[in-house]
């Protein structure tokens, strides 16, 4: 009788198969292995759907509490959290490690006093290791010192960040609530979206906010397997309970972004929130996109602070400060706002167009101030317009700056700052020094400033350190040559005259 022992890890279960021959032993194995696999299939697939089943209600369980989750974490600005910390961590070169890599020979008196090449070739290799240590020590002190400044200057940010904010510096302040959302922790598959913008004279923080769509918010509520056909099948709540605890949803994500808001803002800048929730998703009758604005609500702080969140029911709560929406959230009907972030500058003018009539100007040096602005900025409209990327408006002269460039390109994007100076004799470094101060003031990522006349070394070489490109009158002429414009740009020498 012929015997064989076999056993199943998994199922922790194991046999002795006998048969009289090779081939009925083999057989019986073969029948054993096969019945042992398809329970393990089995048992992994109910395993599987009690897992997923927990999960599935974690993730219920998670955005039931999304408020709740909130009132026990402080959400208030950790400015140590943000300051670099770290040190260089790149070993200091080593002689021996260059000495190694050149294969420096040991010293052999004997057959060096012999042999005198044997000496020559030792002392070159240890001067050529001394070469390559050096280079080294050099490369190392650089990075160093790099990694020094570079962490010198980001925590000065982080210090002038605090500071302004407490001030109330109007981009400090937005910046600050836009980290405080940011660091606000929310379940793994909530995709955070938000705009902001603060008016410093009533004291108004508008949250434009992306609320999650029908499909983003988690309805799983149990995976069971099923036996007779070998799979498992995913069981959702009755449309019902969804719409329920959907716009329950909406609302605590409402007023959880309320409270973090004014929890954070421990330099009492706020007075009150205005917060409008948006939908955005595509309409399965049509095809096309929708962006529906469905929340309105404006919360005082001092009134809101009084309210025990922790058991509120959120649309009360919601109803209690007025809050506007169109009967149950789940229909994404869209309402007009209490009040609405204002993207456009109240500073910014239209513009007039001067290209249309620049070839007809003698010489761009004697045009009239105001036109040469609108020349600027109706220039860098056409070229950005060309990549599809930007738009350039015109600022007053109360905000010392000429115009705006939005790129939205995501490399080389960022808001510029541009700023036209007619002139017919050199620029004083001054007005570079003035822009420097424009960029720093709006939080921009670099700046250009353009002249009928030309610069000196002192502006371009405090240009270069700060981020500002400067154009001079020869290059101004060369890119509306670029654009198909024909003009001349001939300085006089006389009285500069600026604007």
């Amino acid at each position: 009788m012929l015997q064989k022992q076999i056993s199943n890890r998994y199922l922790n279960e194991s046999k002795l198969i006998k048969a009289k021959t090779e081939n009925e032993l083999n057989m019986k194995v073969k029948n054993q292995k096969r019945a042992w696999k398809e329970k393990e299939k089995t048992l992994r697939l109910k395993a599987e759907a009690t897992k997923r089943s927990k999960n599935a209600l974690d993730a219920i369980d998670q955005f039931k509490s999304i408020l709740l989750s909130s009132l026990y974490s402080s959400h208030v600005l950790n400015w140590e959290s943000l300051h670099n910390k770290n040190e260089f961590e790149k070993s200091l070169p080593s002689l021996e490690f260059y000495l190694e890599k050149v294969e420096v020979p040991r010293e052999d008196k004997i057959m060096e006093f012999i042999f005198s090449s044997l000496k020559n070739k030792r002392e070159q290799k240890i001067i050529e290791a001394n070469k390559l240590y050096e280079k080294a020590l050099v490369v190392y002190t650089n990075q160093r010192e790099l990694f020094y400044k570079d962490k010198k200057e980001h925590n000065k940010r982080i210090n002038e960040f605090k500071v302004n904010y407490e001030k109330g510096e109007v981009s400090a302040l937005t910046d600050y609530f836009i980290k405080v959302l940011e660091n606000s922790l929310y379940p793994k598959k909530f995709n955070k979206n938000f705009e902001l913008g603060y008016d410093e004279i009533t004291k108004n923080l508008i949250i434009e906010f992306d609320l999650p769509n029908l499909d983003e918010v988690p309805s799983i509520i149990e995976c069971k397997y099923v036996q007779s056909r070998k799979e498992i099948v995913e069981k959702k709540m009755k449309n019902s309970n969804f719409q329920e605890y959907y716009n329950d949803v909406l609302y605590q994500i409402t007023l959880r972004t309320i409270y973090e808001i004014f929890i954070s803002d421990y330099a009492h800048h706020l007075d009150t929130v205005v917060f409008n929730g948006w939908i955005h998703g595509i309409d399965t009758a049509t095809g096309n996109n929708y962006n529906s604005r469905i929340i309105s609500i404006l919360a005082n702080k001092d009134e809101f602070l009084k309210l025990n969140l922790e058991y509120v029911v959120p649309k009360d709560c919601f109803r209690k400060f007025r809050g506007i929406a169109k009967g149950s959230l789940h229909n994404l009907s869209p309402i007009k706002p209490i009040l609405e972030l204002n993207k456009d500058d109240e500073r910014f003018i239209e513009n007039r167009n001067i290209l249309a009539e620049i070839n007809s100007t003698p010489n761009l040096a004697d045009m009239d101030w105001e036109e040469f602005e609108h020349l600027v900025t109706n220039l860098f409209d056409k070229y950005f317009r060309n990549f599809g990327q930007a738009r350039v408006t015109r600022r007053s002269r109360e905000g010392g700056v000429d115009g705006v460039i939005f790129d939205s390109d995501p490399i080389r994007g960022g808001k510029y700052l541009v700023q036209a100076k007619r002139y017919n004799d050199i620029v004083p470094p001054s007005a570079v020094r003035e822009l420097a101060g424009a960029i720093s003031h709006e939080r921009a990522t670099r700046g250009i400033l353009i002249t009928t006349s030309y610069f000196g070394p002192d502006s371009k070489s405090f240009a270069d350190e700060n981020n500002i490109k400067l154009i001079e009158g020869s290059e101004l002429v060369y890119m509306l040559d670029e654009c198909g414009y024909k003009v001349r740009c001939e300085i006089k020498k006389r009285k500069k005259e600026t604007f």
